[in-house]
């Protein structure tokens, strides 16, 4: 008899587990990511700024975004975004424009979803008591 031994997940795994698409294993933004893409991630907003396009017409309260406002991303910051997602997967931007679209948009859907549900969740509330000693 073989008892199997499993490894209790930690929180962050469970609320943002790894997503393999394809041959890539999606994975949560580290803190030093956020580093790496901050420049970008100016960049996109300075975009969408010039267009006066509001990031909360972009990105839906509950998270969502339809394949038309990715699309639209996409258009605006397309230089920024390819960067990041491919920062993202550790894989050269040359490799990701090879990909069909359907795989590329998926990919790009899972980067922000789970990257999104942190910042809203975990930034965008105050602090409870205790929390940040």
């Amino acid at each position: 008899m073989s008892k199997k031994i499993e490894k209790k997940k930690t929180d962050e795994e469970i609320l943002f587990p790894d997503v393999k698409v394809g041959k890539y294993i999606i994975k949560p933004w580290s803190f030093g990511i956020l580093f790496d893409i901050s420049d970008m991630l100016e960049g996109i907003l300075d975009k969408l700024d010039e267009k006066s396009i509001k990031i909360e017409e972009i990105f839906s309260p509950e998270g969502f975004i339809s394949y038309t406002n990715l699309l639209r991303l996409f258009t605006i910051a397309s230089k920024d975004v390819l960067s990041i997602i491919g920062i993202t997967l550790d894989v050269d931007e040359e490799e990701l424009k090879e990909l069909d679209m359907t795989t590329g948009i998926k990919i790009a859907t899972i980067i922000y979803k789970q990257n999104a549900d942190m910042f809203s969740k975990n930034f965008m509330t105050p602090p409870t008591k205790g929390e940040g000693k």
